[in-house]
């Protein structure tokens, strides 16, 4: 009886390479902009308690990273000894629908979160980048410091949390790691934080508004980060005198709802963008990327991930770990 691939965290950690997760997340964009992917929204289901079970299935057509898989996901918020996240992506034969493995997936949503945000950065921003803020102190906004100050070359990136020693614990962090060159400092305010910065990452999630468009730079590039319908952490004014992408319309169509509530008109896909479809921003004006995740960029992370372990562990039959 053969027995299942799985692939944990320790092992993916191991496999995870900042360039061929940009690589890999940047096609699987394109994709979904030339057709060559099927997803939906992601389906969520109410545990009650604040717990949520999220669902993402899809198939990406692609000779290197296409793959037909789903991504499981359960939110406890309440967690104290394990992550109030986490992910496990069932990945199977894109021909025949069998089974071949199930990936461990928290660490992979995190680098591939970053990584979107990476590439839309490169789409959408110019190549004059100093200052990178970053509203808040958590997972994602650790990964958004180390992703984005590996590919731009900042020279300060800043963090500010409404828990002041959060920011503090995280910026220590990262200057003790020593492997970015850029010098990184907390703020003790948003509007401080985001001053005369170049780009600019929300992962707060927060019900109440903490960006006002008075304090930005009339080119600033910002990278919205797991955004939702309750999600008010961009003032509407901001949206309003920006330039909004998106990264699939299934997602955006259902879950930024609140946005074309306001009459905000997204101008396309950063996959629109990546493969010549449509014209990118001038160079004078606010960017947002919203940025809702796909489930083919876990398909295309899972199958990375699949080919590199059966690749250095010499593997034969992939349905089995020897």
């Amino acid at each position: 009886m053969d027995t299942l691939m799985y692939i944990n965290e320790n092992r993916v950690r191991e496999l995870l390479d900042w360039d061929k997760v940009f690589e890999v997340t940047e096609k699987a964009m394109e994709a979904v902009a030339r057709n060559r992917a099927i997803q939906n929204a992601r389906s969520v289901t109410d545990l009650n308690q604040s717990n949520l079970l999220f669902v993402m299935p899809g198939r990406l057509n692609d000779n290197d990273n296409g793959a037909l898989g789903c991504k499981i996901v359960s939110y406890f918020p309440q967690n104290t000894n394990l992550p109030p996240l986490m992910a496990n992506i069932v990945l199977m034969d894109d021909a025949t629908g069998a089974l071949q493995a199930v990936i461990a997936a928290t660490e992979i949503t995190a680098w591939r979160t970053a990584a979107a945000s990476a590439v839309a950065t490169k789409y959408l921003h110019n190549e004059n980048n100093k200052i990178l803020a970053i509203i808040g102190a958590g997972a994602q906004a650790k990964i958004h410091a180390v992703c984005l100050s590996y590919f731009f070359k900042f020279e300060e990136v800043r963090v500010w949390n409404r828990n002041e020693e959060r920011a503090m614990k995280l910026v220590a962090e990262l200057n003790d790691d020593g492997k970015s060159k850029c010098r990184f400092t907390a703020c003790g305010s948003v509007q401080s934080c985001v001053a005369d910065a170049d780009v600019l990452v929300t992962t707060t999630g927060a019900d109440d508004t903490l960006l006002k468009l008075e304090w930005l730079k009339q080119d600033v590039h910002i990278n919205a980060v797991g955004v939702s319908l309750n999600c008010r952490e961009i003032d509407d004014e901001v949206y309003k005198a920006s330039n909004v992408y998106i990264d699939h319309w299934e997602g955006a169509r259902d879950e930024l709802k609140h946005l074309l509530d306001i009459g905000i008109q997204f101008k396309g896909q950063i996959g629109d963008l990546i493969c010549g479809s449509i014209k990118p921003p001038s160079e004078k004006s606010i960017t947002i990327f919203e940025s809702l995740g796909m489930a083919v960029e876990d398909c295309a992370m899972a199958r990375m991930i699949y080919d590199l372990h059966v690749e250095k562990s010499n593997v034969t039959d992939k349905r089995v770990v020897k």
